[in-house]
């Protein structure tokens, strides 16, 4: 009987001690008795895989391999498609996809298209709503002895329609208003145009024994000949519903708390401002006058506008597998991602359509603005004024200027403050930054001149410059609004469900669909809302302001 002989390698403790630490971690000890054959195991398959396919590249007795005796990886290449079916596809005439098998992962956690930036909830106050309706009561204070639909006869009406730019030579104060049918209307004088909206301030002197109410014998008395000898363009007709009580609080009229009964019908009155005739604002009532004289009534008016929260809402899904890949390759959370692309999607809406409303406001009081101060208050003539010392840098400067000027006209014509912000586009933004240090006349701003600070971008004249990029860049408007309190005019958002996340699951496909809902009101609230806002258009080459091309008369 012959025994056989174990020959053992004088490695055999040193196999056994690479090998010892990932045993152990997978449950071999030791005790088990199993460590010493798993460790010669792994170390002959590890000689193995080392082998390379064609053994005479290697030196004689050599089992692991030199570098060229390997095939190896070579250069990551991506995969594109191959130019030679291949034949174990499967599929005749399918195309193999060549490529280095490297997986290619993302170098950011994900590419997401960056959304525009949401300025409208900066803009305007947030009002939440407890419910999906609501009502929001306005009071106004009228110059009224009665109203216009009775033949109570009120002491003043203003004129829809009637403004000073149908006039070539302005009406005085007290001038004479004739119709084309007289006898039909009551007799009336000029007392002056509304500081808002422009439109004829008339004071009624009697009835002229029509026995119509006020506003049926100026519908009476057909179209408009003359006031204080001026004729109007075009003879406007005044309909029954042009014919309006007078706000107090928005116009104040000179001499109808001082003008005795006696005086009442030869003493002109004047508003809403000041006349260039010292002496036009009439005198106080004496004593004797007082006691003998009616008290002027004024007039209290309520109104009460609906609001009712209206929808947006969208929604949005994903395959089963885009979630399971997306989140075991990725480590994508799919579901949160589809919410914040909704939310986005709603958000961006809102935005707009607050923004939208502002400007649109904004060009509502740049008519009444026209009509009252003028044509041209709120333009910037970019080739107005340009000299021989006329350079980027002053022109800019000038937009500056514009800007205080616009703000402070809020202030003038809102009454609860100036203006607070300004949106624009990048390019003009660059010119309010480029200007912050313009050293001959400093302008308070601090708008940095430092390219890429856009959101908000800084202060002029203590204007907040909010750069909307939804706006051109080459768009020449520019709006400056007032934000003010929730019980100021202005526009509001009522939010009543601010975004709410439905989910279901497709009976068909298992897929998870996500609906997003947003429920709100936007509207004006009080009187005037649109003198809170005003745009400023840009006359000429808008490229002037950034250092584009030169003004056409500007000199050499």
């Amino acid at each position: 009987m012959s025994r056989t002989k174990v020959f053992r390698r004088t490695s055999d403790s040193r196999i056994l001690d690479t090998w010892k630490p990932l045993l152990e971690s997978h449950g071999v000890d030791a005790e088990s008795g199993k460590q010493e054959w798993l460790a010669e195991y792994a170390h002959n398959h590890a000689i193995f895989d080392n082998s390379a396919p064609i053994f005479e590249q290697t030196a004689p007795g050599l089992f692991f391999q030199q570098p060229g005796s390997v095939l190896g990886m070579g250069n990551p290449v991506a995969p594109t498609p191959g130019q030679t079916p291949f034949s174990d596809a499967g599929v005749k005439g399918s195309y193999a996809d060549s490529g280095s098998g490297d997986k290619f992962p993302s170098l950011l956690p994900v590419a997401i298209q960056v959304a525009a930036k949401t300025i409208g909830f900066d803009l305007v106050p947030v009002v939440p709503m407890d419910s999906p309706v609501g009502f929001l009561p306005y009071l106004d204070y009228l110059y009224a002895g009665g109203r216009t639909d009775t033949d109570f006869e009120p002491y003043m009406v203003k004129l829809a329609g009637v403004t000073a730019d149908l006039f070539t030579v302005a009406p005085a104060a007290g001038g004479a208003v004739v119709w084309t049918t007289p006898a039909s209307a009551p007799n009336a004088n000029f007392v002056g145009f509304s500081r808002v909206d422009g439109q004829a301030i008339i004071k009624i002197l009697d009835d002229n024994n029509t026995g119509a109410s006020v506003a049926d014998a100026i519908n009476a008395g057909g179209a408009l000949v003359t006031i204080d000898g001026q004729a109007p363009a075009g003879t406007p007709t005044v309909a029954v519903a042009d014919v309006q009580l007078v706000s107090a609080l928005e116009n104040h009229i000179s001499g109808f708390t001082s003008v005795a009964d006696e005086d009442y019908a030869t003493t002109d009155f004047t508003g809403p401002y000041f006349t260039d005739a010292n002496g036009a604002i009439p005198d106080s009532m004496t004593r004797e006058q007082g006691e003998l004289s009616r008290f002027r009534q004024m007039g209290l008016r309520m109104f009460t506008k609906f609001v009712e929260a209206k929808s947006d809402q969208v929604s949005i899904s994903a395959s089963v597998e885009q979630i399971q890949d997306l989140n075991r390759v990725w480590n994508f959370d799919v579901i949160s991602m589809l919410e914040n692309v909704a939310v986005n999607e709603l958000a961006q809406s809102i935005n707009k359509r607050l923004t939208d409303r502002i400007f649109t406001l904004a060009a509502d009081h740049n008519v009444d603005v026209a009509n009252v101060e003028g044509a041209g208050i709120t333009t910037l003539d970019l080739n107005a004024g340009v000299g021989g010392f006329e350079n980027v840098s002053t022109i800019q400067r000038r937009l500056v200027t514009k800007v205080l000027e616009l703000a402070n006209l809020i202030y003038h014509r809102g009454r609860f403050g100036a203006g607070t912000f300004m949106i624009t586009n990048g390019r003009v933004a660059s010119a309010l930054a480029d200007v912050a240090g313009y050293s001959i006349a400093q302008a308070p701003s601090d708008m940095s001149g430092v390219a890429g600070n856009l959101y908000p971008a800084g202060k002029v004249y203590g204007v907040q410059v909010y750069v909307d990029p939804n706006l051109r860049f080459g768009d020449s408007r520019i709006t400056i609004g007032r934000k003010g309190s929730d019980e100021e005019p202005g526009v509001k958002f009522l939010p009543y469900i601010m975004a709410e996340s439905l989910q279901t699951i497709s009976e068909g496909t298992f897929s998870p669909k996500i609906g997003m809902k947003s429920r709100y009101a936007i509207t004006e609230a009080g009187w005037h809302p649109e003198t809170q806002y005003v745009n400023m258009d840009i006359v000429g080459d808008l490229a002037t302001l950034t250092g584009g091309a030169a003004p056409a008369n500007a000199s050499a």
